[in-house]
């Protein structure tokens, strides 16, 4: 009896080990560095997009200006540090991952698939962020610099629609191209999920089934699951927060009410044009059962009651001021700003990102429905 419960604990303890295995795995990096870093200590950090956080997994140090490094970890998005230069990588099980560096420093990874595929998605991301984004935010700087108010306004509504279609570009290419890869993983961050969010979610599902356990597919797996809590129709997750004068403030409170829930920050110029906006869209229908919430992705406090007091946003504001770490705006599936969303009296979204003369119109039928 003794003898067959040792034999048993061996056993559990192989198939433990084994599952172990199946759940990491190992790639490698390996090149030459050129002179400027030949010197310099090696770190590779897993990136985390839900945490906004960067952990530190192995470390190293070249050899005669060649470096081989072994990582013991799960497939995912990461980055190489070496000295002061950095570069971004996508790592499945197994592969092997070549330096490029230039002369001045720069890194570059390639050699693995799933890298190429993200390399792709990376000049993808930089083309369609150029031709639809930036024009528009030099466009708004030279309305700025001639002081132009009613252009910057006008110019702000563009940029924040271009923004829109650059995300749904990018979604575009996700379903494209990265089905089955780690990359999809540095992908979910910029997700529209009201474009295309059903196939997004089927693509999610495929990856699951196929990489069962692996930290990025619980990660995708519940940044798929937030993004249906906050889809039209759905009730609006609870949210509570410190206000500037140190009150506790909840959405619960403001039930009964029209809320236009809105994440916003100082330094976000499209915000601070649109709680130029708000304000008269306040004064006017607050008393018609209208309430702002404002929830900021500040980490400067001083900063956020300085916007607040600016602006004259005389509406209600709630804050952690742990930037883009704060729970509030993960528990929305906020990544970009601006972002709102509009509650109705029971407390379920009605809207997203309703503003201009959207917004004035939808508010104009609560006083004569």
């Amino acid at each position: 009896m003794f003898r067959s419960t040792v034999t048993l604990g061996r056993l559990l303890l192989v198939c433990s080990l084994g599952s172990l295995a199946v759940l990491r795995a190992a790639f490698e990096i390996s090149g030459d560095l050129p002179g400027s870093l030949q010197a310099e200590s090696v770190t590779v950090v897993r990136e985390s997009l839900e945490q906004r956080s960067s952990i530190p997994i192995a470390t190293g140090r070249p050899t005669g200006g060649r470096l081989r490094l072994h990582v013991d970890a799960e497939p995912g998005l990461f980055k190489l540090i070496v000295g002061r230069s950095e570069a971004m990588f996508v790592a499945g099980a197994g592969q092997q991952l070549r330096i490029a560096a230039s002369a001045d420093g720069q890194l570059r990874l390639a050699g693995s698939p799933d890298q190429e595929l993200f390399a792709a998605y990376e000049a993808f991301r930089t083309e369609s962020l150029g031709r639809l984004v930036l024009p528009a935010r030099a466009a708004i700087a030279r309305a700025r610099a001639e002081g132009n108010a009613a252009e910057i306004a006008r110019l702000t509504e563009a940029e924040v629609a271009a923004y829109r279609a650059h995300r749904r570009e990018l979604n575009d290419f996700t379903l494209a191209h990265l089905r089955g890869s780690p990359a999809l993983y540095a992908a979910s961050l910029r997700w529209d999920a009201d474009y295309r969010g059903d196939e997004l979610a089927a693509t999610v599902r495929e990856f699951v089934s196929a990489h069962p356990g692996l930290e990025i597919s619980r990660a995708m797996e519940a940044r798929i699951e937030q993004s249906h809590s906050t889809a039209i129709g759905q009730l609006a997750p609870p949210l509570s927060g410190m206000s500037p004068d140190g009150a506790v403030v909840t959405l619960a409170g403001l039930r009964g009410r029209h809320v236009l829930v809105d994440f916003w920050a100082s330094w976000c110029a499209p915000c601070r044009i649109e709680n130029r906006n708000y304000r008269e869209l306040y004064r006017r229908h607050q008393p018609d059962g209208f309430e702002i919430l404002a929830i900021s992705v500040d980490e400067d406090g001083n900063a956020w009651r300085a916007a607040i007091a600016k602006d004259g946003a005389s509406w209600k504001h709630i804050s952690d001021l742990s930037g883009w770490k704060s729970p509030l705006a993960a528990r929305y599936n906020v990544t970009a700003l601006p972002a709102s969303f509009l509650i109705d009296p029971e407390g379920r979204i009605v809207a997203k990102d309703l503003r201009g003369a959207d917004l004035a119109a939808f508010l104009g039928n609560l006083r004569d429905p």
